[in-house]
């Protein structure tokens, strides 16, 4: 039983090192990105990035990023992310992401990336899992 827990242990942290991490304003790690894959903080899957499409854990579709556009389920814009700047469907900055920072419009810092793509950071903290 020992050896089991163990090897658990090792398996689970040899994948988070290799994961791609989010963490909250106070640097706590919150998330991973892995192979397409978003688990929490606990290793648990929350969701997935696949292609143009954000799913659920259950593989659900929830939304869509195409050609810079946030969309929601059904295909309506609830957002844009473009060079950095993260807008609603008004059009209004809500936030902005870079290097390895993630802030809210009024430039307070609300989370950090590492090794993950600047637009799957935006999706997870504005839209959809955060």
């Amino acid at each position: 039983m020992k050896h089991l827990i163990l090897t658990a242990t090792l398996l689970l942290t040899v994948g988070f090192a290799n994961a791609q991490r989010l963490k909250n304003s106070s640097g706590s790690t919150i998330g991973y990105i892995d192979n397409g894959r978003v688990k929490n903080s606990s290793g648990s899957t929350i969701g997935y990035f696949e292609n143009d499409r954000v799913k659920n854990s259950s593989g659900s579709t929830i939304g869509y990023f195409e050609n810079g556009r946030v969309k929601n389920s059904s295909g309506s814009t609830i957002g844009s992310v473009d060079n950095g700047r993260v807008k609603n469907s008004s059009g209004s900055t809500i936030g902005t992401f870079e290097n390895g920072r993630v802030k809210n419009s009024s430039g307070s810092t609300i989370g950090y990336y590492e090794d993950v793509r600047g637009v799957h950071a935006a999706l997870y903290f504005f839209f959809f899992f955060y």
